[in-house]
């Protein structure tokens, strides 16, 4: 379990600021006043999502330990956490796969479901649940993104030593792939950004990505790794011209309704 820390530390998801920003965008212009309220802060690092008055989806790499018991605050109130499911086909790296070539890695990241559903010990009745968004396909959709892991600018790459500081921000991109498991996105190089293009960074798993359509905002997709080519000792996450991956949400509807219904 250590080198599953140690590794999501150090390879998934230069101001004071969260997330993963455009280089040449006033970081303050990232910052979010207003946490949503569909957006929860887990046990040590990452996030989950309010789905239903009582569940919270998340990535499953997030789930360090048994999280039984825990508390989870959402909105102003304190909840415990009652049961803990991670998909079946989650799977932990070993760790020969963080040396040398990430391309072993990379197929194996791609491989697996890097998702798990959280059961609160009572309803929420102060925030608001976000739906799950109906449509299959979701390339070209334009989503929004949360997150208060490390940051950085798509120059530099990220920052891990800024993770601790735990600020709230969000950026924009363009969804390039919606197959199976995953959603894709580039973090693509001024002129060709967004004018609040970003990525997520170490410390963001989990973070909610959103689509707002006809004045309602719909979950997409959870913050979850970034794509790397060659050897993985020279690893920079967050990067112009990287690719990230969030778990694709709609292709989970069957289990995520198999554990609510025999919860």
């Amino acid at each position: 379990m250590k080198i599953l820390v140690l590794f999501f530390a150090f390879f998934i998801a230069t101001s004071s600021n969260a997330v993963v920003k455009r280089h040449d965008i006033p970081s303050r212009n990232y910052v979010l006043e207003k946490v949503p309220e569909y957006l929860i802060d887990l046990p040590h690092e990452g996030h989950g999502v309010l789905i239903k008055p009582q569940w919270v989806v998340t990535v499953a790499h997030t789930i360090f330990y048994n999280y039984i018991g825990k508390k989870l605050r959402v909105g102003d109130k304190i909840f415990e956490i009652e049961e803990v499911h991670i998909h079946p086909l989650y799977i932990e790296p070993d760790g020969v796969l963080f040396k040398g070539d990430a391309a072993p890695l990379m197929k194996f990241l791609e491989s697996r479901s890097d998702i798990a559903l959280i059961k609160l010990s009572s309803p929420v009745t102060t925030s608001e649940p976000i739906d799950i968004y109906p449509n299959i396909d979701q390339a070209g959709k334009e989503i929004t993104v949360f997150g208060r892991g490390a940051t950085g600018n798509g120059e530099i790459g990220e920052n891990l030593e800024t993770k601790s500081l735990r600020e709230l921000n969000h950026f924009r991109n363009i969804i390039e792939s919606s197959k199976g498991n995953w959603l894709s996105y580039k973090f693509n190089k001024p002129p060709e950004a967004l004018p609040l293009e970003g990525m997520h960074g170490a410390g963001d798993s989990g973070g909610a990505s959103v689509i707002t359509e006809n004045g309602k905002t719909y979950l997409v997709g959870l913050s979850s790794w970034q794509f790397w080519r060659g050897d993985l000792a020279n690893f920079k996450g967050g990067l112009y011209g990287t690719t990230a991956y969030q778990v694709r949400v709609s292709n989970y509807g069957d289990w995520i309704e198999s554990v609510l219904g025999n919860s």
